[in-house]
């Protein structure tokens, strides 16, 4: 960073000034540099890296220590936008940006960021340094993300409204009718198994309305403190057989110092209860489920304000070893209608996203084709 300030990038003192006073003034511009929230690359004119923030780390992977003094094209793809963008500036001194990039994250993914450059003049007037500064979008494409599924929510909802009335008027005549026809035949076996299927039919259907106007009706939620393991063990018990008839066992991972979580509790188990039938049903020829527990690390969801303070977020894991979810689903998989199974309605995550979201916190699915999918939720701590 020394190289910043004495090419031009750190304060002039025209007035001369005490060494100290200048060294203060570097010292604060160093300060500002290392809290930004924004990532700060500098490089000069052979693109090797001289500045390198905390947040350029965090957004990266890598550590100013290990980065610094070796050539950005070491660091990233030779071809990649950063690279780019500085080595023009370099050539042309002049500004470059780019509303949307993508760079690689520390774990391999790549990140969407926005990317502006600037040149900086040397004591002679040439360019010999440049800085970029990246914003990171992945908060911002969430939040996008989360507007258009409320906005598809809502008009499911309204739909459901709408059409529930005008389906269940018909939908319990024809039960009466099927209970009618069915005492008629009395007990003979071959009209019995019609008249069965027609019962389970409605039902199915009359569960379809319940479901849709789940989505469109406000959740009421009446949070208290809970021990999440406890609500995680009774799930598991509920799934046991299940999962045993597949060859699925399930393996747990609690951080046991986790404080309680605020939640509704038949709410929150709902949630849990379809996501484990989730895990399970991706894995027909068995594996492994786990249910793993602990505080919050994902820099998204760290922690969130309930309007009497922030509060730490821990995250629920539900893992599995099925086939994943293939890439054209990933992103909508929240959506109503939208499901991996050949059954599936795809209603049960649009519900569990929002009943996550009216408890202020978040759910994150990661997912490799082949290998299998990991849901987190995040909710917050009762304290």
């Amino acid at each position: 960073m020394e190289h910043l300030f004495e090419r031009g990038l750190g304060p002039r003192n025209p007035g001369g000034g005490s060494e100290g006073g200048r060294a203060l003034l570097r010292i604060n511009y160093e300060s500002v540099l290392s809290g930004l929230p924004d990532a700060v690359v500098g490089v000069d004119e052979a693109l090797r890296i001289i500045l390198w923030n905390g947040a350029a780390e965090a957004l990266t992977g890598k550590s100013a220590r290990r980065v610094q003094g070796r050539t950005l094209k070491e660091i990233l793809a030779p071809d990649s936008s950063l690279v780019r963008h500085l080595s023009e500036t370099l050539r042309s001194g002049e500004s470059r940006s780019e509303a949307e990039a993508t760079i690689e994250g520390g774990d391999g993914r790549p990140i969407p960021v926005s990317i502006v450059t600037a040149p900086i003049a040397g004591r002679t007037g040439t360019v010999e340094t440049a800085v970029a500064v990246l914003r990171d979008l992945s908060r911002i494409r969430q939040l996008e993300a989360e507007v258009r599924r409320g906005e598809t929510l809502a008009a499911a909802g309204r739909m459901a409204v709408g059409l529930a009335h005008e389906i269940r008027n018909p939908l319990s005549a024809i039960r009466g009718a099927v209970q009618l026809l069915r005492k008629e035949l009395g007990d003979e076996a071959r009209w019995g198994e019609y008249t069965e299927v027609l019962m389970k039919e409605v039902d199915r259907v009359n569960r379809i309305i319940e479901l849709l106007l789940d989505l469109g009706r406000p959740v009421q939620l009446r949070p208290v403190p809970l021990n999440l393991h406890q609500l995680l063990e009774r799930v598991a018990l509920l799934s046991e057989e299940m999962a045993g008839s597949r060859g699925v066992r399930i393996v747990r991972r609690y951080d046991p110092s986790l404080p309680p979580i605020l939640a509704d509790e038949d709410r929150i188990v709902q949630v849990f209860h379809n996501l484990v039938r989730n895990a399970i049903d991706a894995m027909p020829r068995g594996g492994r489920l786990t249910l793993a527990t602990r505080l919050s690390l994902n820099p998204l969801f760290t922690k969130v304000d309930l309007g009497s303070g922030m509060r730490q977020l821990v995250e629920v894991q539900v893992s599995d070893e099925g086939e994943g979810i293939p890439e054209a689903l990933r992103a909508k998989i929240f959506d109503p209608f939208v499901s991996t199974k050949e059954r599936g309605l795809g209603l049960g995550l649009a519900l569990c996203h929002r009943i996550i979201e009216e408890h202020k916190g978040a759910i994150h699915i990661e997912s490799v084709p082949g290998k299998g999918t990991s849901v987190s939720c995040f909710l917050p701590i009762a304290r």
